[in-house]
């Protein structure tokens, strides 16, 4: 009979794998007012505030394009959008 000896490596078990968060999916910049008009109802509907401040940002910066009145539009409902709840709301 022989005495087989094993590296310490193989005795000790493998820590369990962490799971990467996924990748989050942003549209190549400029974008047009429709698709962040619909990228904000995404947000509002799941309640992604992430993505919310993403098009904050993106508005922000005039990296919107499209007609003007429709950019003022967009431009008010991220107001709407990302202002503070009032405290007392119920």
């Amino acid at each position: 009979m022989t005495i087989e000896f094993w590296p310490r490596r193989c005795l000790t078990p493998k820590p369990a794998p962490k799971l990467k968060k996924p990748r989050t999916r942003r549209p190549k910049l400029p974008i047009p007012v429709g698709k962040a008009h619909q990228k904000l109802s995404q947000a509002i509907i799941c309640g992604d505030h992430e993505l919310a401040s993403w098009l904050d940002a993106v508005a922000k910066a005039d990296l919107v394009t499209g007609n003007p009145d429709s950019i003022r539009q967009l431009r008010e409902r991220l107001d709407a959008a990302m202002a503070p709840l009032d405290a007392t709301a119920p």
